[in-house]
């Protein structure tokens, strides 16, 4: 290589740029704007992938390696500074400093510029002045690419730390020289007096608006200083909490999670303690009347106590926060208001047994004089193409190109058909195929569903429980398990052919009684007609929130509450009397 290469990177809004623009005025460094030679570098290595240049006789990539310094040199061709500082937040990737290690024939030295989260979080917000932080908070580009560039950093560091110099914000800004005199020591450069008084900004100007989308990201004031002192949770509000991970770079981190109302709604929630999860709904309603989160914990209250309305208008807010349904789908259509007629796309969310239960609006919609087509899960077609109500099925990722005049998202149907309690029917909606069924009473089994989900939702029990409580029942049974949790189905139950949802709706339909978790063979049961007893938790799914054994969504379905967190004894001895009673005397 013509010019010795380094690296500058680390998290946005903790420094990078002002730190460029002052390495700039050395007459023997160049540092880049945000570049794509990382990017190029990728793409190089990817094509000759794909190509099949590294053959067998190249395995130590030589070649490559001399194509990319090629590359590197043609690049910083019109520079004539001889040290050229490249910024990218790509640099820390662990699989690209291994290249760059190959390419330069050392280990390559990255200026890695950190910050606390929650301040550049916070930085964010002030520059692109968001009308709706929540929002901005959860899906926003910048919030994702912070999010990215730290984890990016993270990683490559404990990777390989020998290859950075981490270099504060704060103590840049307290004391410019000596961070400087480390950066030098780091790369081996001779002695220069920075002014940091007369800072150039434009050796750093980039079109921030037509790159990044807000501007004034990359501005340079000419004097180093701090440029604010407000305190980042005055800015992040209820989000303070979320944004603040661990500092890697420090023994003792100084940013640690504080709790939030909302943790401690969730931990009494959770626990059963729901007079305390409503209390503290209410003063967050008071206080803090635009966390959608908090909307969204007050929805599942609300229907609690059966105000279903107002409870999934709520819950709807969860959107923003990423933890109800999914985001809006990729279609030029305006969501439909309940009211207008015409083609109506029904866009299931959720998982397979969320989506089950939200294919029965598909009959409200076209009650109220529109075409109904459903976008779901593919796997699923087959089953809601006898739906009442449907007059087409496609999978989700056809949305865009199926002609609709409006949409409505699965989860929140209920809120356009305005629909309250005594509104919803729990008859079956699904058709229930013809099979030979023999005298003997058949039951399904079904312990465990997605098992991230299932642990994340303490819905996981120990299987035992579930076989010990039906084994002496005078019956058949099959399993209903499938993919995972296999191994923990005794050889008194009898596996059957589970291999598409056509089969399971089968199996599904010779049973005369299915037990299961809150899973997607459950829905299906219920929604079948077949008579279905589910085992839900203390804090249980949304649609089982009503207190009682019952629940107004499926005439079939009785439900066994866990009485205690942690302890899953009581609904399996339920089960069991309920079997015994059921003996033949």
């Amino acid at each position: 290589m013509n010019k010795t290469l380094h690296f500058l990177s680390g998290i946005p809004r903790s420094g990078s740029t002002v730190l460029a623009a002052i390495l700039n005025q050395n007459p023997m460094t160049h540092v880049s704007t945000t570049s794509g030679l990382v990017h190029a570098l990728d793409g190089l290595a990817n094509t000759w992938h794909s190509a099949g240049l590294l053959n067998e006789n190249d395995k130590d990539r030589t070649k490559l390696a001399q194509t990319m310094r090629g590359m590197i040199d043609a690049f910083y061709e019109d520079t004539d500074k001889p040290v050229i500082i490249d910024k990218s937040r790509g640099w820390p990737i662990a699989q690209i400093m291994g290249a760059m290690t190959q390419v330069l024939n050392r280990p390559p030295k990255i200026i890695a510029t950190v910050r606390s989260v929650p301040d550049c979080a916070a930085s964010f917000v002030r520059i692109a002045k968001p009308e709706n932080l929540d929002e901005f908070m959860a899906s926003g580009q910048l919030m994702d690419h912070l999010k990215a560039a730290y984890i990016s950093l993270q990683n490559g560091y404990l990777a390989a730390p020998e290859n950075f110099l981490i270099v504060e914000y704060e103590d840049l800004i307290a004391d410019p020289k000596a961070q400087l005199a480390r950066i030098h020591a780091f790369l081996e450069l001779p002695d220069f007096d920075y002014d940091f008084n007369n800072i150039d900004g434009s050796t750093v100007k980039e079109d921030d608006e037509q790159l990044h989308g807000t501007a004034g990201m990359h501005y340079v004031a000419p004097v180093l200083a701090k440029q604010h002192s407000q305190d980042p949770r005055d800015v992040l509000k209820h989000h303070y909490t979320s944004f603040c991970q661990p500092e890697f770079w420090l023994e003792r981190p100084r940013t640690v999670p504080e709790l939030h109302d909302l943790d401690l709604q969730l931990a009494a929630s959770t626990t059963g303690d729901f007079a305390e999860g409503w209390r503290i709904a209410q003063k967050l309603e008071i206080e803090e009347p635009n966390n959608d989160r908090a909307a969204y914990n007050r929805g599942w209250y609300y229907l609690r106590q059966g105000q279903i309305q107002k409870g999934y208008a709520l819950m709807d807010r969860g959107r923003t926060a990423g933890v109800f349904g999914n985001k809006r789908p990729d279609v030029p259509t305006p969501a439909w208001d309940g009211k207008s007629k015409g083609t109506v796309m029904l866009y299931l969310e959720g998982g397979l047994g969320d989506q089950i239960h939200q294919v029965r609006y598909a009959k409200l919609i076209a009650d109220r004089g529109c075409r109904v087509i459903v976008a779901c899960t593919g796997q699923l077609a087959s089953v809601f193409v006898g739906v009442e109500g449907v007059s087409a099925v496609i999978q989700h990722e056809a949305a865009f190109g199926i002609y609709h005049d409006f949409f409505v998202q699965g989860m929140s149907a209920v809120v356009p058909l305005g629909l309250e309690l005594e509104d919803i029917s729990g008859a079956p909606y699904i058709a229930k195929p013809t099979v030979i069924k023999g005298r003997r009473k058949r039951i399904g089994i079904r312990i465990s569903g997605q098992k991230a989900f299932e642990h994340e939702h303490h819905k996981l029990f120990p299987a035992e429980l579930m076989f010990h409580a039906v084994k002496e029942a005078d019956a058949e049974f099959i399993s209903l398990q499938r993919d995972a949790d296999l191994d923990k189905v005794p050889g008194w139950v009898k596996p059957v052919n589970l291999a598409t949802w056509e089969d399971t709706r089968a199996a599904i339909a010779s049973c005369d009684l299915v037990i299961s978790s809150c899973t997607s063979v459950a829905h299906l049961a219920a929604a079948m007609g077949v008579e279905t007893w589910i085992v839900t938790p203390v804090m249980p799914y949304f649609l089982w929130a009503a207190e009682g054994d019952k629940t107004p969504y499926y005439d079939s379905v009785t439900l066994f509450r866990q009485e205690v967190f942690g302890e899953w004894e009581a609904p399996f001895n339920q089960i069991a009397n309920k079997l015994s009673k059921q003996q033949p005397k």
